[in-house]
Order: structure tokens, then sequence, then C-alpha cells
């Protein structure tokens, strides 16, 4: 007795489930079969049911900003999977005639890009999966030595697995204008598309442009210090304090900040060829234990060529992973078991800001 179609098409279903989220190729040509695979796979039904049952969305590439010979950088996607569904963003946001842009923040399914002209600054956030890109109104106070930040804004609780398309939040840090002395916090909401003052600190240092972190409600950026290495912005208390870095990190070697599985605040750094991992209490940053080492990993067995050279450039929030430019490429280190894969080639590679995604047929907004 010949199964009804609708049987045959659930079983269909439960083995497209196990397609792997790193190969969207796979998926789209499923989807290609014939018309009721493709309703099944562009469905939203299917798609949460494919999202929850991968759960962390899969690395799909990283950007940072590109330095072409005799010109200025310019913001680029280097993919991890191939094809890549993800177009190359000066394409996809109608820029290639500006000749001074960057990206500075990358989470939740979007990217925040910073765009300079001769008499202003201005940001854009853009949704690659969905090709949607929201430039922003201009902020009170922007100069061109400030760090930003990009998340989402559901206040009913989310897993940040296909929410590229609710509102967002962006926090943007700087030095006051007159003092230099005061850090100031603006945040943008994408829901009242206004501007609005928030904390200050008593600081002299810029914010680096470096990948933030985001941990619980606080999120933590670089500082372009030689001891204060970090600030945190603590946007349930609307509260700024600054971390310095462990003791034994040497000033201008790059580093990552990420969160470790116990919910604290990780730090690697490279000392030889080594790659040293630290973590730190960070419940109560005025009572708070100092930095822990908790984890070494010997990159000369891993990473042959040109470790002397190597240099943490990125991390990734939701999967203990690590960024590591050693003038040959830049290879993912997972933390946890030690594997390294390689995603580019020769570059120069300062920050490296990684995109994670799910992608599937027709994904909605």
């Amino acid at each position: 007795m010949a199964l009804a179609p609708e049987l045959v098409l659930d079983i269909v279903g439960e083995i497209l489930l196990l397609l792997p989220p790193d190969d969207p190729a796979s998926l789209a040509r499923a989807s290609l079969v014939c018309k009721p695979w493709r309703r099944l796979l562009s469905g939203r039904a299917f798609h949460r049911r494919y999202r929850a049952f991968h759960g962390t969305p899969p690395l799909l590439g990283f950007l940072h900003d590109h330095y072409a010979r005799g010109a200025v950088a310019a913001p680029r996607f280097v993919p991890a999977v191939c094809p890549s569904p993800i177009p190359q963003p000066a394409a996809a946001l109608g820029l290639s005639s500006y000749r001074d842009w960057s990206v500075i923040d990358c989470r939740h399914g979007r990217v925040l890009f910073d765009i300079f002209d001769d008499l202003s600054t201005s940001l854009v956030v853009w949704q690659p999966v969905t090709g949607r890109h929201h430039p922003l109104p201009h902020p009170p106070i922007l100069g061109r030595l400030h760090g930003a930040a990009v998340l989402c804004a559901n206040r009913r609780g989310c897993d940040h697995l296909d929410c590229h398309g609710g509102p967002f939040r962006v926090l943007l840090l700087g030095l006051d204008f007159i003092t230099r002395t005061v850090m100031q916090v603006q945040t943008y909401s994408s829901e009242t598309r206004a501007w609005n003052f928030s904390a200050r600190h008593d600081l002299r240092h810029h914010v680096a442009r470096k990948p933030s972190t985001l941990i619980g409600d606080c999120i933590y950026f670089r500082l372009d210090s030689a001891r204060t290495a970090l600030l945190r912005y603590d946007m349930g208390k609307n509260r700024l304090s600054t971390i310095d870095a462990p003791a034994s990190h040497v000033y201008g070697s790059g580093f990552a900040i990420m969160p470790m599985e116990d919910g604290s605040l990780g730090f690697a750094d490279i000392r030889g060829s080594q790659v040293c991992i630290w973590s730190k209490n960070i419940i109560d940053t005025e009572v708070s234990a100092g930095w822990e080492q908790c984890g070494v990993i010997e990159l000369e067995a891993l990473i042959p060529e040109s470790c002397n050279q190597a240099c943490v450039v990125g991390s990734v929030e939701s999967a203990y992973v690590i960024f590591v430019n050693n003038g040959v490429g830049v290879f993912p280190v997972e933390l946890k078991s030690g594997r390294v894969g390689k995603i580019s080639e020769p570059g120069h590679y300062d920050a490296v800001f990684p995109f994670m995604s799910f992608y599937t047929p027709s994904s909605p907004s």
C-alpha cells in the first residue's frame, strides 16, 4: 500500500532537517527537486524546526576592512562556505563609490558600518540574509574616534536564532568633544528611530575599533590603552566601568575577549607559539576576582607556518572560537577541542567580525 503524499512529505522533512547548516547550498539544491519540496523548505514551520534542531547558527564567514594598494580601507566579506549566499557589502549596499567606510560590529544577523565623507559620519545597519539595510539618523555627537555595537532589542526574550528582522539597538561610545576626558554612551532604537544619551564615565582613552563582546546584559569594548584594556557597559544598570588586562599581557599584541562556558569573561592572547586563555568573574566588577589562566593551546602543532607572527584578531561569542592571523591566512581555533580550520588567504587582517546565521531558501525577514 502506497504512503499518502502528506506522509511522504513529512518523512522528507525529517530527512532534510539533517542537512548541515554550514552548507546552505545543500538546502538550496534540495528546494529545486520539486515544488512540494520547495514549499516545504521555504515555509516558516520548517525554518523554525531547522533552527531549533541545530541550535547555534553556523559561521558563514567574517567581515573585515580590506586595504587595497593605494587606497583606504573598505569592508569585505570572506566566506567560510562555498558557494556563499552572502554578497559583498559594497555591491549589496550600493556603496562601491565610497572610498572611506568600515565595519565596526556584527551580531545577531546584523552588520554595522561607519561611512565617512568630508563633512560627516553616518551609520548603516545591514541584514545580509534579507538584503535590507537601515541608514541611521545622525547621532547628536559623533567623531571619528568612537566604538559601536549592534544587537537585538527584543524585550520578550530571544534565542537569537532568527531575530535579524526584528527590532535592534545600536550603542555608540566616544569621548566628549570639549574636554576629551568623559566617555559618553548614546543608544539608538529602531522602534523609536531616535538617539538618547545614556551613561557617562571619566576616561581619557579611546574605544578601539575592534569587535565587542556581549555577555548577559553587559557589553565589553576594547580600549586603546596600555593597562586599562576593557570598557564594560552594563545596559541594565546603565553603568560604565573599566577592567585591566591580565598582568602578563603585552600592550600592542592582539587579543580577543569572549564569553566563557561558565558565563565569565574570557581573554585570549598569544605568547610565543602558545594561545593563553584567561577568565574573570564578572558578576560584580567592584568585588570580582582577578584574571585566572584557565588554558594553553600550543599553536606550533596546529598551525606550523609563521607561528612567531601569529596574532589573535577576533572571536565568536557563541562558539568558544578565536581567529588567529599568522601571515599565511586567518584560522578559526576551537578553544575547547583545539581543532583548527582556514578560511582566508594571506592579507591584512587587523580585526575580523564573524557573521553567524542560518540561511534557508526564501528566508523570511
